[in-house]
């Protein structure tokens, strides 16, 4: 009744709902390329298909043995038909994502145990940066593209106070993830030719990619992407410094993972963990440089780190693929601190297949 009688109290809410549908509507694919840069989303939006593909595939007869990856940005550039000629049998159906964390592969794998699905191997990605709960630059790309707001409140415990915030400021209003400008929006309009339609063309090529190499973003060795040595280094320290300083072990990103491990035992499907190899400069400051560990502790993020994730996997009885002290691993061609050079793909592909091959 008190609002019948004082309408103006319906003014914030009105102003809430306004923008609610403004921000839905500056977020369709031909109104949001006018001022969007970002390609991650395409990623994101093509798994949902690459999932139905994936159960299509897995009721052929006479089918394929299946590999599923849970990656991060580095673990996009596969090529099928790389994996097929080399290792006659097998295929990849790769749900790598820019910024995948464990919590986007446990929504994944709550719904292959619901749906019953079960390729022939998991492999799970093991990034030491996604463990720090400390870091400067946070990884939050699940949070604004992958993740179901329904999934996070039922793991609510598990996320931080500030991921929470991050999930309703940005998927409630996603403009705010775009933050729109308006001489970016001008210049588009101004030459569409140039800007406008080149980028709307992109990302429909990305998805076609996706979509044709089964989730894998692009063919590689099509270009050598390798970064010169001094600026490895220089990206090394910066990327070590926005990620791993302070450090502090995550204990719920490793929670999100056991569970998805334990998904896939009850599924009964073999897996394993990976740590994909970081270029050397990177890795020398992950071992030696001294760095907080909270609780008034120094040490490197290596010896802190390492020992836990190798605890857990004997625990579980999963081996880790530690790309990084693998002596028989030579490849060191890196488009940056943490990204092996496309031309590396085919050594990378090798030491994931010539593992899974021996399951």
């Amino acid at each position: 009744m008190d609002l019948i009688k004082h309408k103006f109290l319906l003014l914030p809410l009105l102003v809430i709902l306004f923008t609610f549908f403004i921000d839905k509507l500056i977020l369709l694919e031909r109104v949001h390329t006018y001022f969007s840069k970002s390609l991650s989303d395409i990623n994101y939006i093509q798994k949902n298909q690459l999932y139905q593909d994936l159960i299509v595939y897995l009721g052929t007869p006479n089918r394929k043995k299946v590999l599923v990856y849970f990656g991060n940005s580095r673990g996009l550039l596969f090529d099928n038909e790389y994996i097929e000629a080399k290792y006659p049998g097998w295929t990849l159906f790769n749900f790598s994502v820019p910024g995948g964390k464990s919590d986007y592969t446990l929504q994944w794998m709550e719904k292959f145990e619901k749906d019953n699905v079960k390729p022939d191997f998991i492999l799970f990605d093991q990034s030491v940066e996604l463990y720090n709960d400390s870091a400067t630059l946070k990884v939050d790309e699940t949070l604004t593209n992958g993740l179901e707001v329904n999934f996070v409140f039922r793991h609510f415990s598990l996320f931080s106070t500030d991921e929470i915030s991050t999930l309703i400021a940005k998927r409630m209003f996603r403009a705010y993830q775009y933050r729109p400008k308006l001489e970016v929006i001008l210049a588009r309009n101004k030459q569409k030719d140039k800007f406008l339609y080149p980028y709307r063309e992109m990302r429909k090529n990305l998805f076609a990619k996706l979509d044709q190499n089964r989730g894998s973003a692009k063919t590689p060795g099509t270009h050598e992407g390798t970064l010169p040595e001094e600026l490895l280094k220089k990206s090394s320290l910066g990327d070590f410094h926005s990620y791993l300083v302070p450090f502090q072990f995550s204990e719920n990103t490793l929670a999100f993972l056991d569970e998805a491990i334990q998904i896939s035992k009850r599924l009964e499907v073999p897996s394993a963990t990976i740590w994909v190899r970081l270029s050397l400069p990177y890795l020398e400051h992950i071992r030696n440089d001294q760095v907080s560990l909270g609780a008034g502790k120094k040490g490197t993020v290596y010896e802190d780190w390492l020992p836990k994730i190798e605890m857990y996997q004997s625990k579980v009885q999963i081996p880790l693929w530690n790309m990084n002290d693998d002596p028989t691993y030579s490849c060191n061609a890196f488009s940056d601190a943490g990204h092996m050079s496309p031309s590396c793909y085919k050594e990378y592909t090798n030491f994931i297949m010539d593992r899974v091959t021996k399951f």
